[in-house]
């Protein structure tokens, strides 16, 4: 392990293993007095489809991300102070190209994920993390 994180990312998607990962990053963040990003990512993959519904969806998805974003800011509360952040595309990939950019030295996420995908591929967001992931991860179940 390393002696000090300075910069610590939490993904969240509002499962309970996402709401166990904020509150060990919590922890971690304040041994470490370490800066707290969390990072919701809106799966827009799954979005494409009819032209139609597309306008709705993404206004459902932003309205989605901003509720797991401001819930995880209740779990944290003032414990440490912390950024938020919301970005598109692929889970597993966009949390790794937001800790390359960021210089994020440990990545904290759960398990497994809050949809049904997810579910039936369990872990697998969590494993590609691990695998590509410019720094430590932590995983929690």
């Amino acid at each position: 392990m390393k002696e000090n994180y300075k910069n610590v990312l939490v993904a969240v998607d509002g499962s309970e293993q996402s709401n166990q990962a904020i509150q060990e990053a919590v922890e971690i963040s304040k041994k470490n007095q370490a800066s707290l990003l969390v990072v919701h990512v809106k799966d827009v993959a799954q979005l494409y489809g009819s032209a139609y519904i597309m306008p709705t969806v993404l206004e459902e998805a932003e309205k989605q991300s901003a509720e797991i974003l401001d819930e995880a800011g209740k779990i944290i509360g003032d414990k440490v102070e912390y950024k938020t952040f919301q970005v598109s595309g692929s889970p597993k990939k966009e949390i790794v190209d937001f800790a390359e950019a960021n210089d994020v030295d440990l990545i904290v996420l759960g398990s497994t994920g809050k949809g049904a995908i997810d579910r039936v591929l369990v872990g697998s967001t969590a494993s590609y993390v691990v695998n590509h992931a410019p720094c430590n991860v932590m995983v929690v179940k």
